[in-house]
């Protein structure tokens, strides 16, 4: 498997995603490489049977130009680490794929592409020469890929729509999660300490956001919503987890609004820390205008946070409106706060929305069903390039 980004780096849901998948392939009885990228880490490793190697490429401030020179090292590393030895090269978004693609014309190896989002829809469309390349490469893996693998219904259709990909080439094999790592033991008394320690005091309403601030979150819209929450809810903060470039805009936003003494700030957070906010939480809200699967919506899920989420991309797919959690329309600041008003108006429901979400993410969203999906592609095209 080839990713810009695997734990402890962690830029987004993508590191996330493929240390899950590896390691639950580990697991069902299968040998794992990740090449990757670690200046300050090892160069080897082996974690939970997965065997990470990693690269240092030449640092570069412009981004496209620093992938090619990280490409440049990936394929290196697989070279040294010796060809012959894999089945198959797994290749994560556009910024890896030409070494899957390389490999398959050079040593006619099985190469497999997934692509977690696409250009198009991160930015709303194509407004820079940066953001046409980036297109034109995603375009380029999905013609080079033996087969493609996507995270949600809604983002096959836009790969086969943007780039006229064959409905049959791409897959969907939703994210997953290891649920009883979210579902942590914390009393009424460890919730009331935790909030305190972020300043939020123990009577008040947690509503959190988890994520990275950016365009396609759709954070602005929670934010455009706290003055009417607020009315409804007046002992209610909203607490931001996650860090991006619109933090300064957001933080402005907050200020013109008046609300922003009842937002905290506290960037990215990770680990258990992220456990405990999940868990201490009365809802979380995922705002989202792109979001092609959505790992924060099965994270707040096992943990019992009651999830309200934009219904788009893949979040409309795993979220069944006033069954598991509350849909909510996009870009929409008073649907967002109609959201929130219901389940924190109605204990009742509130508790039925947790239940039927925990057992949806325990049996619907396994890391060991993803991987048995992923071998089945793998299987597929290993035997029809025979």
């Amino acid at each position: 498997m080839i990713t810009w980004e695997y734990p402890p780096i962690m830029v987004g849901g993508l590191s996330v995603h493929c240390k899950g998948l590896a390691e639950a392939l580990v697991k069902i009885g299968h040998d794992v490489d990740i090449i990757t990228v670690g200046y300050e880490l090892p160069e080897y490793e082996n974690i939970n049977g997965v065997n990470i190697h990693r690269v240092r490429p030449i640092k570069h401030g412009h981004f496209l130009t620093w992938t090619l020179l990280m490409e440049n090292a990936l394929e290196k590393k697989l070279g040294l680490l010796g060809i012959d030895n894999y089945d198959v090269i797994h290749c994560h978004d556009w910024m890896t794929y030409s070494v899957g693609s390389n490999i398959k014309h050079l040593l006619n190896k099985p190469y497999i592409q997934s692509i977690h989002s696409t250009e198009m829809g991160r930015c709303g469309g194509i407004h820079s020469e940066d953001s046409k390349v980036i297109n034109d490469l995603e375009w380029w893996s999905t013609y080079e890929s033996h087969a493609l693998i996507t995270v949600s219904n809604s983002t096959k259709e836009e790969i086969c729509s943007i780039f006229n990909v064959p409905w049959d080439k791409v897959n969907v094999i939703y994210n997953g999660i290891n649920p009883e790592e979210f579902d942590i033991p914390m009393d009424d008394q460890e919730k009331n300490n935790f909030k305190l320690s972020i300043g939020i005091q123990p009577h008040e309403k947690m509503i959190l956001f988890v994520g990275r601030l950016v365009y396609q979150k759709g954070v602005e819209y929670l934010i455009r919503a706290v003055p009417d929450i607020i009315k409804n809810h007046p002992n209610s903060k909203v607490v931001i987890a996650g860090s991006g470039d619109m933090r300064g805009y957001l933080e402005d936003l907050a200020f013109q609004l008046g609300c922003r003494d009842k937002i905290i700030f506290l960037g990215f957070i990770s680990g258990q820390m992220l456990k405990k906010l999940y868990k201490s939480s009365d809802l979380t809200v995922i705002p989202s205008i792109y979001e092609p699967f959505g790992i924060v919506a099965l994270e707040a899920m096992a943990s019992g946070s009651p999830v309200i989420a934009s219904a788009v991309g893949g979040l409309k797919e795993i979220i069944h409106h006033e069954y598991n959690g509350v849909t909510v329309y996009p870009n929409n600041p008073d649907s967002i706060a109609w959201g929130v008003n219901r389940v924190l108006s109605d204990e009742r429901f509130r508790e039925w929305i947790v239940n039927n979400a925990k057992k949806d993410v325990y049996n619907k969203y396994s890391w060991e069903a993803v991987a048995h999906n992923t071998i089945d592609v793998y299987s597929k095209v290993i035997k029809n390039i025979k």
